[in-house]
This record gives structure tokens, sequence and C-alpha cells, in this order.
């Protein structure tokens, strides 16, 4: 029993071997009209379809999660040499700890010496003070109150020195005022004796006063030679010439003191000017050295580096010690503690001025293998006003701060696996939505732009 099939025509219908019988020719036709219908139907299947897929356009941007604020930088203005380091790298350290020590000893120097002519120079204007108010001794500087032990140390021996300089200056004017003292005593005396002899000599002027009179007498009658009388007058006339020498001895002693009081009041007002030109000095030099004590000491306390926030120790620069750490240097960084994360993304300059701040955008984190986790939806917080240059590629960029909430990290949890661990430096993927368009609008825009451009074209 032969069996025989039978193909299926449009309008006939025919076996095997009749089909077989028509030739090769009639066959070639139906597959090329049937191809050609399969391909009408996908290819208007395929436009109904573009025509109302959604497929929006967005910004695409790569990013990696960083600590909102930045990393916190730790330099040293000055450099010097490393003399200890007290961490390495991931480290966890609080605020105001120990990083590394810096060697300090000539800078210590400067300090002692800046501080011990600080305190030289506060006690001497205590010393000057109390003799310019006349005070029994030097008041102590209200800064001498509270110093550390060492300080204390330069402190009273400076305090010390000064209350024996001001002893030693009091003698010293005292002595003088004594001399001069003294000299006017010596010269009050003086007076004195002349004043005495004076006195002397005025009572012989008149006794001889009374004699010459009694003997010109005599001589008048004859019973006294002229001689006589003439010895008398000379005498009389000699005693009124002591007696203007005692006057003029006297006068000049008088004169004597004065200038001896006047030296010593001339004496007490050049030492109050000489007090009063070194107090101002005293002034001058502490306006001097007083910041230049508290630099020193600033410089000195950097020598210690410290944490400027609780965190952990990233990008270690330095390892030895006993290297040198130039002015300026990056020695390492911290990543503050409980700093929240955000996304910073590299938006191309081209799409730049289609993100806004405040605009959705949707994040995946590439770092995490596993499939099933959901893309997030974040914010665009920061966009950065002006452009900036990848210093390896040179690619131009504008950055970006993506903020993702909590309750959208908390999608990353999948039932029965702990959430993955979001940290620092993980790369992720930022598409920022711009605007609604469907497949086609996708597929026509470079046509559109090309023609665009070529209807321009000279």
């Amino acid at each position: 029993m032969t069996a025989s099939l039978a193909i299926h025509k449009p309008g006939v219908l025919v076996t095997v071997e009749a089909y077989k019988e028509q030739g090769p020719a009639d066959g070639a036709n139906w597959e090329l009209r049937a191809g050609l219908a399969a391909a009408g139907v996908f290819f208007v299947g395929f436009l109904g379809w573009a025509a109302f897929a959604p497929l929006d356009a967005g910004a695409y941007a790569q990013g990696v999660v960083v600590v909102s604020g930045s990393r916190q930088a730790v330099q040293h203005r000055e450099g010097g040499v490393i003399s200890a380091l007290r961490v390495q790298e991931g480290d966890k350290v609080r605020q105001g700890q120990v990083l590394l020590e810096l060697n300090v000893q000539e800078v210590r120097a400067q300090e002692r010496a800046l501080a011990a002519r600080v305190f030289a120079v506060e006690a001497r204007r205590a010393r000057l003070i109390a003799e310019r108010d006349g005070l029994a001794a030097p008041i102590t500087p209200v800064a001498f109150a509270g110093l550390p032990t060492e300080d204390q140390v330069l402190a009273d021996e400076a305090m010390g020195l000064e209350r024996r300089q001001l002893a030693a200056q009091r003698a010293a004017l005292a002595s003088r005022r004594g001399v001069l003292g003294e000299r006017a005593s010596q010269l009050s005396e003086q007076i004195n004796g002349y004043n005495r002899q004076l006195a002397a000599n005025r009572e012989q002027q008149r006794l001889i006063g009374e004699e010459l009179e009694g003997m010109r007498k005599l001589a008048a009658q004859g019973y006294a030679p002229m001689t006589r009388v003439r010895a008398l007058e000379r005498a009389a006339a000699d005693l009124v010439g002591t007696d203007g020498a005692y006057r003029a001895q006297a006068a000049s002693a008088r004169e004597g003191i004065g200038e001896t009081r006047m030296q010593a009041l001339q004496g007490d007002r050049e030492h109050m000017d000489e007090v009063i030109a070194d107090l101002r000095q005293s002034e001058i030099e502490l306006n001097d050295l007083k910041p230049r004590l508290t630099a020193a000491r600033d410089q000195l306390s950097r020598g210690m580096v410290r944490a400027p926030a609780s965190g952990q120790v990233v990008g270690l620069k330095v390892f030895t010690v006993g290297g040198v750490a130039a002015p300026g240097d990056v020695l390492m960084e911290i990543v503050p503690q409980r700093a929240p994360l955000v996304i910073e993304a590299r938006v191309a300059p081209n799409d730049a001025d289609d993100v806004h701040v405040g605009q959705r955008a949707d994040v995946k984190f590439t770092a995490f293998h596993d499939r099933q986790l959901p893309l997030l939806q974040g914010t665009v917080t920061k966009l950065s006003a002006d452009g900036f240059t990848d210093e390896k590629t040179g690619a131009r960029y504008f950055r970006a701060e993506v903020a993702v909430p909590p309750e959208e990290l908390a999608a990353l949890r999948q039932p029965g696996r702990e959430a993955p661990a979001l940290k620092a430096g993980l790369p992720v993927e930022v598409v920022a939505p711009l605007r609604k368009r469907t497949a086609l609008q996708y597929l026509l825009e470079p046509l559109q732009q090309r023609l665009f451009r070529s209807f321009r074209e000279q």
C-alpha cells in the first residue's frame, strides 16, 4: 500500500508526486514569498513594538562610593624628620590621637631660649614699674601665675635677679644721695664758720673803731703819735676786707649747696627718665618676643601630628623612622568614622546640562556580583559648577554627588542572606533619567541629528 502526501497551496491541493513533477521554479517562488511574508510580519511587528516600547533617555555616569565630606588629609606645614610612627595602614584612630612624631630638638631649643628671654623681660618690666611707682618690691607679673614647672623655674630666677637688681639700684641711688647730702652738710658747716668769723670780725671792727676814736682824740691833744692812729686805721681797713672775703666765701658755699641739691634732683630725674625709657623698651621687646614664642610653641606642638577626626587611616605615605616629610605633603588620610556614604559620579560634559540637583538617579552597585540585586533610586545632591580633568586620561567631567536614602539601601538585603557591606571605594553605575522616549525614537535620533547637520553644511 502506497501512502500519498498532499501539499496545500493557496487554492490548490496537490500530492508530493505532483509537486515534484511541477519542477523547481514553482517551489523556489513559494519559499521566497513565504520568507518575505515572514520578514514583513517581523518588521511590522518590530515597528509596532518600537513605536510604543518605552526606552527613556538617561545620562550614564560611572561613580564610586565615598565618605560624605571627603577624607581628611593629614599634613604638616613645616615638615621635618620623622622620629616615631604610631599608626599603620587601616588602623582605627580617635580624634586627637598621635599619628606620628617629628624631631623637634632644634625648635625646642629655640622655644626655651625665647621663653627665658620673655620671662627676663617680664621680670625687668615689673622691676622698672616698681622703680617708677616707688614700690618697695616688684610685683610678680600675672603672666607668671600657673606656669608649668620648667617655665616656673625660669620665671622665679628672673624675678629673683630683678629683685636683687632693684636693691642694688636703690643702694647706689642712696649712696649717691648720701654723698651729695654730705657735701651739702660740709658746705653748710663752712657757711656757719664764715658767719662766726664775720661776727668775730665785726666785733674786732667795733673795738678797733672805739680805740681809733680815742687815739685820734689823744693824737689831736698831742698825747699819742700819729703812727699809732695810722696803724689802727690800717687794722680797721684790713678787717673790712676780711669781712668781704668771708661774705664771698659764705655766698660761694651757699651756691655749692644749691648746686648739690640740683645735682641730686637732676640725678633722680635722669634715673626716672632712664627707667621710663627702659620700660618702654621692655614693652617693645615683649611685643616682639611674645608672638615669636607663641609661634615656636605652636610649631613645637605640631611636632606631634594628631588625628583631625576619629576614623580609619588610609593612604599612608610615610613608613620609615628617620624619613623626611616635606612641608605641606599629605602624610596620610583619615576616613571619618560614622560619616554617611554617598556616591561621587563623573558626568560627561555632554550630559552635564541635563543633570541638575534634586534629580532622580538610578544606582547599580557593580561590585556586588548578584544579579538579583535591584536598582536603587537616589537623588543628585550636588553638581560641580565647573568641569574637572582626569590627570591620567585627560578626560573632562563634571562631579556629581548622589545620595541614596537608607530605605533604598535596605533593598540590598536578600531573604536568607546578609546585606552586602557598603564601604568607601566600591564602584557603581549611575543613570539619571532625562526624558521620555520610545525605542523607535532612540533608533531615529542619530539619523535626525545627521540630517540636521547635513542641511546646514555649505
